[in-house]
């Protein structure tokens, strides 16, 4: 999921053709930086400048709308905490739906 709201995230904001040129440019994989969404955070920030900031809020509100969680549009969080929300909110709910009959 993570994978697809980064390239859906970049795609939205900032084109098909970026998503495509900018994706390969990054040192790893973005199934590495689901694990590790600082580095990612620092590799916009390296391409993007402070506009990276607005990336991450649409990478996050993206991946929050794929796993079906509530994303306040107030969200000030940084995106590592945002990111480590969402596998929170996501394991919780996957715990109450195994102890549900």
């Amino acid at each position: 999921m993570f994978q697809a709201s980064v390239k859906d995230g970049l795609r939205n904001t900032l084109g098909e053709t970026v998503m495509l040129t900018i994706v390969p440019l990054l040192k790893q994989t973005l199934q590495t930086y689901a694990d590790k969404p600082r580095e990612f955070h620092q590799e916009l920030q390296f391409y993007f400048g402070f506009g990276a900031l607005t990336l991450e809020r649409m990478i996050v509100k993206d991946l929050f709308r794929r796993l079906n969680l509530h994303y306040s549009s107030g969200n000030e969080l940084d995106f590592e905490t945002s990111i480590g929300l969402a596998r929170r909110d996501l394991s919780s709910i996957q715990r109450r739906a195994a102890r549900e009959p």
